[in-house]
């Protein structure tokens, strides 16, 4: 059984080698399926692993296991780069504090038994490691964590593929072949053509744009997340985020426009500062109310914002950015409109799997990646209490059957 996996970034990685350990033929499609050249997310996340995530029953089922996935996928091939880290949830003087209170309540009730969240004031930063760089916050909460350190995972986990026998490819998938129902294989930008038997798209942001699916884009969104890279910048193990994110309210409820949430990483030996939210797309949900968000997306517009809020939060590095030049750096990123992952076959279309939508992705695709490499092996189903089937957006909405690709006979 040969698959093909779409998707160069975490999740096709992950996906590959899952499949790959139950003895399937695999090939990593690695380039860009976007209609323009522009970076991986992977590339610019945070690497955060918030280890307490989980799906299912209000996101208790898998809760817990992370962190354990990449303990033991280091433990079996060695460092993929998982480093402890600790993580700051940070609120400022103009927040209120009913809703900080709440939040932190929020926040310690979602933990496993056992776990509390501990508040640092001003004065007891992070142990006094942050406070040297002037940082701006009026306190947070700190909770033990973990991160993927880029700069290791990705050449490690290029050689653990090639080990475990991945083929890779730098090709863009420019379509799916679809043939009476079913898919064949994938035609590449390039014009070539692979047959397979099975696809699993794990493309992010252009998975809606490959899916021969009537307003695919509407259930499957994405929007663009704006980033600002610093190079030698001294940055202990602290993932920052703010309490009071704005970005998973704006997803949920189906709102498009312009949000900044400022948080600092370790990031390439220096630090990134982010991220800027740009949503266009209205998600659909029953109730979802849509504002308005004049004109197309500029990243001007986000890069502005994104430097202001640098500015506010930590001006020592707003002065190193401008010194550096520091680019700002504008990628796709999918989202799913009820903040749960799309995992699972694609309705309408037979070997034909989709693994992306991913809120916490360094935390659950680890664990769902060899969940559905089992349903792609033995041609079953996910376990329907997960809560990660497509089939549940893409069902909301009256589909014809998936339109043929016509040029597809060459896969049959």
């Amino acid at each position: 059984m040969d698959i093909l996996v779409a998707g160069g970034g975490l999740c096709g990685a992950l996906m590959a080698l899952a499949l790959s350990q139950r003895r399937l033929g695999v090939t990593l499609l690695t380039g860009s399926a976007h209609p323009r050249p522009i970076p991986a997310a992977t590339g610019y996340s945070y690497g955060g692993i918030p280890w307490w995530m989980g799906v299912g029953d209000g996101g208790r089922m898998l809760s817990g296991q992370g962190l354990t996935c990449w303990r033991q996928l280091q433990e079996r091939h060695g460092d993929l780069g998982l480093r402890p880290a600790k993580l700051l949830l940070h609120w400022s003087a103009a927040d209120d504090n009913a809703a900080v209170e709440a939040a932190v309540a929020a926040l310690a009730a979602s933990l496993p038994e056992g776990a509390r969240p501990e508040r640092r004031g001003r004065s007891t930063f992070c142990g006094g490691d942050l406070q040297a760089l002037g940082l701006t916050c009026a306190g947070a909460v700190e909770l033990p964590y973990g991160r993927i350190d880029g700069r290791r995972y990705r050449p490690a986990m290029d050689r653990l593929l090639q080990s475990q026998g991945v083929k890779r490819s730098p090709g863009a998938v420019d379509q799916l072949l679809v043939r009476h129902g079913r898919c064949m294989g994938v035609r590449l930008t390039n014009g070539d053509v692979l047959e397979s038997d099975g696809v699993v798209l794990a493309t992010g942001a252009a998975m809606a744009s490959l899916l021969p699916l009537p307003e695919a884009g509407r259930w499957l969104p994405y929007g663009w997340a704006s980033v600002l890279p610093l190079q030698q910048q001294p940055w202990p193990e602290v993932i920052l985020l703010p309490l009071l994110g704005r970005r998973e309210p704006m997803e949920r409820q189906g709102w498009t426009g312009l949000v900044v949430d400022p948080g600092l990483a370790p990031w390439g030996g220096g630090v990134v500062f982010g991220q800027a939210t740009s949503l266009q797309h209205w998600s659909g949900l029953p109730g979802a109310t849509p504002s308005v968000l004049t004109g197309p997306w500029q990243p001007s517009v986000a890069e502005a914002q994104l430097r202001r809020a640098l500015a506010d939060l930590a001006p020592g590095l707003a002065v190193a950015a401008r010194r550096q030049r520091s680019a700002v750096r504008h990628c796709p990123v999918s989202y799913s409109p009820d903040g749960r992952p799309w995992v699972g076959g694609c309705p309408g279309i037979a070997n034909l799997w989709l693994f992306g939508g991913f809120r916490g992705g360094f935390a659950l695709a680890p664990l769902l990646a060899p969940l559905l490499a089992e349903a792609v092996a033995h041609h079953s189903t996910l376990a329907e209490e997960l809560g990660v089937d497509p089939a549940r957006l893409l069902a909301q909405q009256d589909c014809p059957p998936p339109q043929e690709e016509g040029r597809g006979d060459s896969a049959s």
